[in-house]
């Protein structure tokens, strides 16, 4: 499956984990702030990030995923990372926000209370991943 990894990152921890990804799933890695949106169009897999805000995705990932081409028979799988709460209507907004795009989840995973400076242990998620790729 050909896949490839758009995030979106603030503070850089969406970052941080999007590059994991992309390391374990050998895929290119998109920041979507200067990435085209038609660009995901030709990957099997789109694996997509965003971190929590008020309970909701960015609205920069919002934003990105409604200038998304709709598109038939493709995968996707989400992630975030947020501080204390908020994770799981998250991922229910970028689910139902692709599925409309033409995308089907096959995986929704988070990573709670990351700070910048610190190194992050991200075994949890990417096993998790690893599993569905």
């Amino acid at each position: 499956m050909k896949a490839c990894v758009v995030y979106f990152s603030r503070t850089g921890n969406t970052k941080r984990l999007a590059l994991a990804i992309a390391n374990l799933a050998k895929a290119p890695l998109y920041d979507l702030s200067i990435t085209d949106s038609s660009k995901t169009v030709d990957f099997d897999l789109l694996i997509f990030g965003s971190p929590v805000e008020g309970a909701s995705p960015t609205k920069e990932a919002m934003s990105y995923i409604s200038n998304m081409p709709t598109v038939h028979g493709k995968k996707v799988l989400l992630f975030c990372t947020y501080r204390l709460f908020g994770n799981e209507r998250a991922m229910k907004t970028l689910e139902k926000e692709l599925t409309a795009k033409g995308y089907e989840t096959i995986l929704k995973v988070s990573k709670k209370g990351m700070k910048p400076e610190q190194e992050a242990d991200f075994s949890e998620v990417l096993d998790k991943i690893e599993k569905v790729l």
